[in-house]
């Protein structure tokens, strides 16, 4: 482990960039060039225990695990680039990603994590999702659901408000649920390069599924660490669920190499297969039960790493 100080790393970071449409998806695909013929991503569909090491192979404990993390992974999509974005990282001179877009409508594409759901009944305030704010009667049982990515997939609440999130991109049989954004709960991490977007919901049936798997998810979570604890530091396992490229839900499995410690943040490096479009997707690490709040944030000549979280 490396106590050295640091900043947002400068590497390369895995949005996908659609300059011709969502119709060059395709061509991004066959022409990548971190990961040709994408090798070490398994379909959701063909996930098993048996793509695990050894030792799990029998154990349903550990599917139903990387399954719930899967049914939380959303597709983040945005149409905006911000004009509030900087030229350069904090106290280096290494460009900060899409400066250069500001103020474009260019569609980018990322991965994050529905982390938690809040719901309210019969409060003042009523929901404003889309649908209800052009209703004489918008509903007073609402939902906020919080979805964690990297900060440089969405910036700021510019960004946030031109981002469509959607649930259950499986296959390409499963378009999935599509959830508008609102802002940027916390503000603006560059350094730390995580953010929480937050959307509202009146999908009463969405909000209280999301709010059963975000709580499956943390048990889930503890029945492992108990289980399988004493080998975190022996399999280092790290497990990623992303939309590399915009497609469907993809999983990919390895080994947590090192990792950054500053301040009692951790940034961690990892084998674990990404590509354009993985950014923002969370790191799980088999054994840890806060383990799946560092979000992928790109590659560099030390490996694939993610952005800062505790532990």
């Amino acid at each position: 482990m490396s106590d050295q100080p640091g900043v947002f790393c400068p590497g390369n970071h895995e949005v996908e960039m659609c300059y011709g449409g969502e119709a060059d998806l395709h061509k991004h695909v066959t022409g990548c060039k971190k990961n040709p013929g994408h090798k070490g991503f398994i379909p959701l569909k063909d996930f098993n225990t048996k793509c695990l090491p050894s030792r799990y192979h029998d154990d349903e404990l550990m599917s139903e695990t990387i399954k719930t993390l899967a049914a939380l992974t959303v597709q983040v999509k945005t149409k905006f680039t911000s004009l509030e974005r900087p030229a350069f990282i904090r106290d280096t001179q290494s460009p900060y990603p899409f400066y250069n877009y500001r103020g474009s409508h260019l569609i980018r594409l990322g991965t994050g994590r529905v982390s938690w759901v809040n719901k309210y009944t019969e409060r003042d305030e009523t929901c404003y999702c889309a649908k209800c704010q052009v209703s004489a009667t918008p509903s007073k049982v609402w939902g906020k659901v919080h979805v964690l990515t990297s900060t440089h997939v969405v910036f700021d609440d510019s960004e946030a408000r031109k981002t469509r999130c959607v649930i259950g991109y499986d296959d390409n049989k499963s378009p999935g649920v599509s959830l508008d954004g609102w802002w940027v709960g916390g503000g603006t991490d560059i350094e730390r390069d995580r953010c929480v977007l937050r959307y509202v919901t009146c999908d009463l049936k969405l909000v209280d599924e999301l709010d059963k798997m975000c709580q499956r998810f943390g048990d889930l979570c503890k029945e492992v660490r108990d289980k399988y604890g004493r080998f975190v530091h022996v399999d280092k396992l790290t497990i990623i669920v992303s939309h590399p490229h915009g497609c469907p839900k993809q999983v990919s499995v390895g080994q947590w190499t090192h990792r950054q410690e500053r301040d009692g943040w951790t940034r961690y490096w990892y084998t674990t297969c990404t590509c354009p479009g993985s950014s923002g997707a969370c790191v799980y690490r088999m054994g840890y039960v806060y383990l799946c709040d560092h979000p992928h944030s790109g590659w560099d000549s030390e490996g694939n790493h993610s952005g800062e979280f505790w532990m």
